[in-house]
Formats: C-alpha cells, sequence, structure tokens
C-alpha cells in the first residue's frame, strides 16, 4: 500500500508517498516521468495509476524529506468540495432531526482548507460552539456526469480523511432564516484534510470502514462508513445528476454521531481505517 501526501518546503509545495512506513520526496521524480508536481494534476491527466506503478516497481526517484516541511492539504485548491447533509441517521438524531430521503449537500470552499497538523483558528469574535466531524472525502478522477451508481468507483480517484468544522450558533441562525450555510462551514481553517490521498485501488470498500474521532484522546465519534443512510455510490450519482464532476473535487461524505464542542487547545484527530490519521490543533483566543 502506498499513500500520497502534499507538503511544503521552502516556500514551495511538493509532492511526497509513505510506503511501509517511510517517506518519500517525489516530486523531481514526477516532474521527469510525468511533467507533473501537484497531485491534482496527476489526477486531471490520467497519470496517477502510471505513477503508482512507478512507486510499485521502484523505477520512480525517492528522495530524502527535507529537514524542515510542513503538511499541506492533499488536493490544493479542488473545484468544488461538496459536503452532504446528515448522511448518517444517529448524526441526525443527535440533534433532534430526520435526515432527508434524498442525498442532500452543501458547499464548502477551498479557502477553508488546512493540513494535518495545521492550527484550527476560531476567530475571537465568533460565538458559540464550534464542532469537529470527521468524514471520508472522496476524490474525483476524471470529467463525468449523468454517472449510474454502479460506474461510480469508475470515476473515483481516491481518498482522505477531512474535518468538517462548523460554527453551530451561526448554522442555527441561518437555518431559521432558511439561509444556506456557508458562513457557518466556511471560516478560513475550518476544512482540514490530509494527511495523505490513497488511490482507491489500496481502498476495496469505502463503505465498509471505521471512523472516528478523538478531542485529547477521548473518543467522540467511533463508527463506520457502513452506516451512511446513501453510500458513496450514489452521493456520486446523484450529484452528477445536477453538475458535472471534475478531476480533483472533494465529496465530504458526511459525519457520524458524537460530534462535539472544539475549544482552545483541543488536540482533535480524525481517523479511517487505511485512509489516514488526520490531527489538528485547536485554537481559540479568549
Amino acid at each position: 500500500m502506498m499513500r500520497l501526501f502534499a507538503f511544503e518546503a521552502g516556500h514551495e509545495t511538493r509532492l511526497g508517498v509513505e510506503r511501509a512506513g517511510a517517506m518519500h520526496d517525489i516530486t523531481r521524480g514526477a516532474v521527469r516521468d510525468f511533467g507533473q508536481r501537484a497531485l491534482a494534476d496527476l489526477i486531471a491527466a490520467g497519470q496517477l495509476d502510471a505513477l503508482a506503478a512507478a512507486v510499485d516497481e521502484d523505477t520512480l526517484l525517492l528522495e530524502e524529506m527535507p529537514g524542515h516541511w510542513t503538511f499541506a492539504p492533499p488536493i490544493l485548491r479542488p473545484g468544488k468540495i461538496i459536503a452532504m447533509v446528515q448522511n448518517y441517521q444517529k448524526h441526525a438524531a443527535e440533534f433532534g432531526n430526520t435526515a432527508p430521503p434524498e442525498p442532500t449537500w452543501f458547499a464548502k470552499l477551498p479557502s477553508s482548507l488546512c493540513g494535518h497538523e495545521a492550527t484550527i483558528v476560531i476567530p475571537r469574535w465568533l460565538e458559540g460552539r464550534v464542532d469537529h466531524e470527521v468524514e471520508l472525502a472522496v476524490v474525483i478522477g476524471r470529467r463525468c456526469k449523468d454517472v449510474p451508481a454502479q460506474n461510480a468507483p469508475d470515476v473515483i480517484a481516491g481518498y482522505s480523511v477531512l474535518n468538517d468544522v462548523s460554527a453551530r450558533r451561526v448554522q442555527k441562525q441561518d437555518r431559521e432564516k432558511q439561509h444556506p450555510w456557508t458562513r457557518c462551514k466556511n471560516l478560513d481553517t475550518f476544512t482540514p484534510m490530509g494527511p495523505y490521498f490513497v488511490p482507491a485501488r489500496f481502498v476495496p470498500d469505502p463503505n465498509a470502514l471505521r471512523i472516528a474521532c478523538r478531542v485529547n484522546g477521548e473518543i467522540r465519534q467511533n463508527a463506520t462508513t457502513a452506516d451512511m443512510i446513501h453510500p458513496v455510490a450514489r452521493q456520486i450519482a446523484e450529484m452528477s445528476r445536477w453538475m458535472t464532476l471534475e478531476p480533483g473535487d472533494v465529496i465530504a461524505t458526511g459525519t457520524p454521531e458524537g460530534v462535539g464542542p472544539l475549544n482552545d487547545g483541543d488536540v482533535c484527530e480524525c481517523e479511517i481505517q487505511g485512509v489516514g490519521l488526520l490531527r489538528n490543533r485547536v485554537s481559540r483566543p479568549a
């Protein structure tokens, strides 16, 4: 198994691979052999499988990681981040709601993205509770429209972990006024994603993964993606009926029950079986 990641070093974004616990910089190899240095560009060019094969066959140049670097979101600027509304029945129930009978979604903005080990910054002026929401992120692999559910696996490039951080008081206010959820979901740093991107061939069934969130080591969310009301394939089929999906688009597939507040100094860990563990510290000035 291999997992790809983006990282920043020396004021530039580079590409890495994690395999058997070892991390390598593959930027020069990806540029030399494929003419690309970003994961999204490799996906768009249809070169992801070839890159993975080159890693498996030890033909891609693997270099040591630099001395100082930080994780970046694996997809730096997706064209769309589409997030499911209440796709786990028990999550809907914990807010006294019934989940929508059809797949329903809202948009998260690329400017809200941050990476593994980045700080979730809750502005001083923002009032009310801010919650964690661990979600499986699905990355689209090719341009598609009106995809039958049985063909949905063919358009998936891979998977990552996403935390749909949510400002609850603002969300409640906007729901009561029948406004969109754009404000409460899209403050800067409110969409941590990563650390890894796992190619689809390494995840045989995205609907059979353990999914969990811990805050300061305490388990808050603990479920399985099998509990999703609308499986991944149905989400893609329904979304692609309404819009064209593009390479690098991200679908946040919904969160299970157990969402809870984040406070200043908390460490939030979102983990999905085989995909990775996304860790972020929280800063909320008094």
